[in-house]
């Protein structure tokens, strides 16, 4: 067990700490199909040696240097077909916690990842069980660069890289469970459209003109909003466009 963060009414009252794991998603999904688990439970690991991005982009994380956690929700009340509002939730969440310290550069990059000007400071990836037309259970795994300086991608950095000081992970964990719960609670209370609206405003590239690839043909558009299932919708000239995740490249 791990410290329990009290900042919260019920995201990381109950905590599962490994040292070292493979995934924090897996280890998540994995208690889950045994047993059901207290709504907020938390799991978080120092080195996670297979970490999962979207889609199974690996995720590179040195030990001890970053946030690598899962948390379980039952959000029941989204419906299966609008799930992509627990991807607005949580990046929201890491924006809220980050802003104060980073500022301005920092924006929300479609679907699921924190960006710092051009480059990448961590992204979430969600599983979801669903019952009928809702969802049972999600795990909700962020991997954030805390205190990394050295990535093999080099469009990676990290809030060391841009601020200049090192940060207690214990702390932004804590910090991004208060900031999420705030946001879940919202989203428990129907404010569905303020949260939309958030994440539009704090959006990478949002109604800035930009070059896009689809399907190998290259063409100019600007991002215009994300529907309800989560595509990204690009204007290009008076057409809308909507895509799916790796259906359309950032240029």
């Amino acid at each position: 067990m791990h410290k329990i963060f009290a900042k919260t009414q019920f995201l990381g009252k109950k905590v599962v700490f490994l040292p070292e794991c493979h995934s924090t998603n897996d280890t998540a999904v994995s208690i889950l199909k045994k047993k059901p688990q207290l709504e907020g439970t938390t799991i978080i690991t120092s080195h996670q040696t297979h970490g999962r991005g979207q889609r199974g982009n690996s995720w590179e994380s040195e030990p001890g240097k970053n946030a690598t956690f899962s948390i379980i929700l039952h959000p029941t009340i989204v419906p299966a077909i609008q799930q992509f509002q627990l991807h607005i939730i949580s990046t929201l969440a890491i924006y809220a916690t980050l802003f104060p310290v980073l500022g301005k550069k920092l924006k929300i990059k479609w679907p699921n990842d924190i960006f710092y000007g051009e480059s990448k400071l961590g992204g979430i990836l969600i599983e979801n069980v669903l019952k009928g037309q809702n969802i049972e259970s999600s795990v909700v795994g962020i991997g954030l660069n805390v205190n990394q300086t050295h990535f093999i991608n080099n469009k990676a950095t990290s809030i060391l890289d841009i601020s200049g000081q090192k940060t207690e992970i214990d702390e932004i964990i804590e910090k991004i469970l208060v900031n999420l719960e705030k946001k879940y609670l919202e989203l428990k209370k129907g404010k569905v459209k303020l949260l939309e609206s958030q994440y539009l405003a704090r959006l990478y590239r949002f109604k800035v003109e930009s070059i896009y690839e689809t399907s190998g043909r290259i063409f100019r558009g600007s991002i215009v909003g994300v529907n309800q299932n989560g595509l990204l919708k690009i204007k290009e000239d008076e057409m809308i466009h909507e895509f799916a995740f790796k259906e359309v490249t950032y240029k």
